[in-house]
């Protein structure tokens, strides 16, 4: 492979999404069958995700914690409850299964790689810290939509822009591998960066 940098999605890239997200949806639906009064919290966590998926292409300070807010005043739950249970559901209770589920030959590559010399970077939506931990793997740098410097969401690049140009990276020397097209693919494309969809990298690199 002749890039120097790789930059990876993490969320349905460096793990399965679908089987996550089916026993994660299941799991939510029993529990809160069994606390029917607290139905509210559910509906607060879907509408954060409804949020994210529609108002994504932002560049604003505290984004997140306005989407968070407007879950919170559309559902009738307290702020810091909506963000208890939004930290909960989408980022604490998934590890295991995100652990479970992981790409175990692309990530045994992506340590093979840097061994060989390559950067490897982790580029979110989403929190990444944590899922990384449960993935056991240390990529050389990771960032995530409200990092102080990226403040944004994919497709909208100038997150990705500030990355190449904080590390004097050259962007024909980059490949972005995510496993959307929508997100991962049009912010590379608007930043000049190869992408590659992530079961076509496992396909040829695994």
């Amino acid at each position: 492979m002749n890039y120097e940098v790789l930059i990876f999605d993490l969320d349905g890239t460096l793990y399965y999404q679908t089987p996550v997200r089916i026993f994660m949806a299941v799991w939510m639906i029993i529990h809160y069958a069994l606390r029917p009064l607290k139905i509210r919290e559910l509906f607060a966590v879907l509408k954060y995700r409804e949020l994210r998926e529609k108002l994504f292409a932002v560049d604003k300070e505290d984004f997140n914690v306005k989407q968070i807010n407007e879950a919170a005043r559309l559902c009738g739950v307290p702020q810091e409850e909506t963000e208890r249970v939004i930290n909960l559901w989408m980022n604490e209770k998934p590890l295991k299964l995100v652990k479970l589920f992981r790409r175990r030959k692309l990530l045994d590559a992506l340590r093979k790689f840097q061994t060989s010399g390559k950067t490897i970077i982790i580029y979110s939506d989403y929190p990444v810290k944590e899922k990384l931990r449960a993935l056991n793997f240390e990529p050389d740098k990771y960032f995530w939509s409200t990092d102080g410097f990226i403040n944004c969401m994919k497709p909208d690049a100038s997150g990705l822009l500030r990355i190449i140009r904080t590390f004097k990276l050259n962007a024909q020397n980059i490949l972005y591998v995510g496993d959307r097209y929508d997100r991962d693919g049009k912010c590379a494309e608007n930043t000049g960066v190869a992408y590659m969809d992530v079961k076509e990298f496992v396909k040829n690199f695994c």
